[in-house]
């Protein structure tokens, strides 16, 4: 369908938008996660973990501007 691009943002951060990220880049889309599009729980540490496991699946962490940008562009 020429989709190759994911913006992610949502509820929780840590969590649902983790996953959605995560598979998204098991299936080779370029991801990139919204920062201030989403929101997290962070239930001991949970959102520093998110982080890291998203960034070291090549996740892209932008901002809405940043995003806004890419897709205009």
């Amino acid at each position: 369908r020429g989709i190759d691009t994911l913006y992610v943002g949502g509820l929780a951060a840590d969590f649902c938008v983790k996953w959605s990220a995560l598979d998204g880049c098991k299936e080779g889309f370029d991801v990139y996660v919204v920062e201030d599009a989403m929101r997290g729980i962070d239930q001991n540490g949970s959102l520093a973990q998110a982080w890291d496991e998203m960034n070291e699946a090549g996740v892209q962490i932008i901002s809405s501007e940043a995003a806004l940008d890419l897709t205009v562009a």
